[in-house]
């Protein structure tokens, strides 16, 4: 069989497929077969993705989210599915080494989708007309077609029991016809050709490549290149660079003067961070008090300032350390100043950290607040890379692949726990010790439904104390808590009854199971 009518075949099949899983149903086990099948075909298609060890480690990804789609059915587990797989199947498509550019060709996948598919589908070989002698059968099928009619209704009047079969018969036929516009309604007709759409972009590759070539031409290292004056007279960067800084960006000691400028603008960075630091630590760090400020204005100004000090670190990074000046001979005070810039960054993650640890231990956990602990941690690996980009004298597309994938590895991992679980196990854990956020923790994930039910007492007695003594701005009544609970409770049944076996996953069973016991 011919490779294109082998890509069709794929793609109808995979279309029936998820089809038949995902048509009103949640992603649960039904992404286990459809998964599986997407691999297998994807590896098939494309046997020499086998062979990349960065394929190998995405399906190891892929495979330890789809699990935990299945366990915890979390929708952090779901992104994580869709991203991986989505992944896996560009990097099977393009040989790809940054998260970036593969998610370009995604991208380009998607907007080719329509001539990908009709790419796949098999031309006939002759523009011939095939002659069908359509007239000729239809006049040897009349006069045998026109006798069984006459004596079908013959017999059908004169004999009763053939009356019978043939009113069943119809009956059947009825049945039949009626199920079949029920099974294949319009609304799931469309869901197919979604679903052959996604089956496009996900096994049929882009003939383009146009981002898998771009990043062929990217290096990890900075290469020393000679600088051609005419070219970079005529830029529009150089205009810009010549009306601010003038004859200082030209002529022989143009690398000579943005040094200096490089250094100049870092020691004031570094006095101006230095401050900021000097007085997190002396305010946050010894002897702090959470009870006398506001510690949500407290964390939300630190979370600023470190996404503002971070862009600063990298504009810092990509402006200063760009090109030749990583080769200039007298460039360490520069390394050294970045250096320090660098790790002065460090400690104010350490405050902002300092910041969220307070407000967790004065109001509990909750998702913002335990998100801040991940972006903190990728902050400081970012941190430690921009080290490594500078000693190593590494290029800018180095910095952001290593970065990428240190985020992907994180939100695969981040998966294996059901954090609402884990935040409403805290929260009732510290309940003397915090300003319990009873609201809140009733919005979260019906996995949280059976513990929050089983301390509803406690809930409705901490939701009464805190109003009493002022922090109760949710809502203006009594036990409004456990009221939205049991609201959601009610519609979390209606919509599992709903489902099929397909949607099977290990919390819902888990929750279901604690409910029946309770009638």
């Amino acid at each position: 069989m011919k490779q294109e009518n082998r890509n069709i075949i794929w793609l109808v099949i995979g279309a029936l497929l998820f089809n038949g899983v995902f048509w009103k149903e949640k992603i649960a086990l039904n992404t286990v077969f459809f998964g599986v099948y997407v691999i297998v075909v994807l590896f098939c298609l494309y046997p020499k993705a086998r062979q990349s060890n960065k394929v190998r480690w995405l399906l190891a990804g892929h495979l330890l989210c789809l699990a935990m789609v299945v366990w915890h059915n979390t929708d952090l587990s779901k992104i994580a599915y869709n991203i991986s797989l989505s992944l896996l199947v560009v990097f099977a498509h393009f040989e790809h080494r940054s998260i970036a550019y593969a998610g370009g060709s995604l991208l380009e996948n998607m907007i080719f989708v329509f001539p990908s598919f009709f790419q796949s589908i098999p031309r006939p070989k002759s523009t011939s007309r095939i002659k069908f002698p359509l007239g000729k059968y239809f006049r040897f099928a009349m006069i045998p077609g026109l006798l069984a009619l006459l004596f079908f209704a013959i017999y059908n009047i004169a004999n009763t029991a053939f009356n019978e079969i043939t009113l069943k018969m119809l009956e059947s036929i009825g049945d039949v016809i009626e199920h079949f516009f029920v099974y294949f309604s319009l609304g799931r007709f469309f869901f197919f050709l979604f679903g052959l759409l996604i089956m496009t972009v996900l096994l049929q590759k882009n003939k383009r490549g146009y981002f898998a070539q771009k990043e062929k031409a990217m290096s990890d290292d900075i290469q020393r290149k000679k600088v051609d004056r005419r070219k970079l007279k005529s830029s529009l960067g150089f205009d810009l660079l010549h009306e601010v800084l003038g004859k200082l960006v030209s002529g022989m000691m143009a690398l000579k003067n943005l040094n200096t400028i490089a250094v100049i603008s870092l020691v004031l960075l570094n006095i101006m961070l230095a401050v900021i630091n000097g007085i997190d630590i002396s305010y946050l760090w010894i002897g702090f008090d959470p009870k006398s400020v506001n510690l949500y204005q407290l964390i939300h100004n630190g979370s600023d300032l470190l996404i503002l000090s971070i862009l600063l670190a990298i504009i810092v990074v990509v402006i200063f350390f760009k090109g030749n000046l990583n080769f200039y001979k007298k460039s360490r005070t520069l390394k050294l100043l970045a250096y320090a810039w660098i790790i002065q960054n460090m400690i104010l993650v350490l405050s902002v950290f300092i910041r969220d640890y307070y407000y967790i231990r004065e109001a509990g956990l909750a998702r913002n607040r335990i998100g801040i602990l991940f972006y903190l941690a990728l902050v400081l690996f970012g941190l430690g890379s921009v080290c490594w980009k500078i000693y190593y004298r590494k290029s800018t597309y180095f910095l952001f692949r290593v970065n990428a994938w240190a985020a992907f590895f994180l939100l695969v991992v981040s998966t294996m726990v059901n954090w609402d679980l884990l935040i409403v196990q805290n929260n009732l854990s510290r309940k003397d010790k915090i300003i319990m956020p009873t609201y809140y923790m009733t919005e979260l994930s019906p996995a949280t439904f059976p513990l929050l039910e089983a301390n509803r007492e406690i809930i409705t007695q901490h939701e009464a104390l805190m109003k009493k003594a002022g922090f109760w701005s949710r809502r203006d009544c009594d036990g409004c808590s456990m009221k939205n609970l049991y609201d959601r409770i009610d519609r979390y049944k209606h919509e599992q009854n709903s489902y099929t076996w397909l949607s099977w996953n290990r919390t819902d069973a888990d929750v279901k199971r604690y409910f029946n016991a309770r009638k």
